[in-house]
């Protein structure tokens, strides 16, 4: 899975790694499914500038 934030500072979850548009990240499998928008507070290091950040799911304990 993958972080990524687009342009106007969203800040979205894909499960595969996303495709940089010229405003937004995409994700090339398609649109149903295959993103979660996420709260804009959270992963100030993600920026549009960035590339997409790594991430695991785990489990809540």
């Amino acid at each position: 899975m993958y972080l990524a934030r687009d342009k106007n500072n969203d800040l979205y979850l894909f499960d595969k790694l996303p495709i940089k548009g010229s405003e937004c990240w995409w994700a090339e499998s398609g649109v149903d499914g295959t993103y979660l928008r996420l709260d804009k507070a959270l992963y100030p290091q993600v920026t549009w500038d960035s590339d997409p950040l790594p991430v695991e799911l785990t489990p809540a304990q």
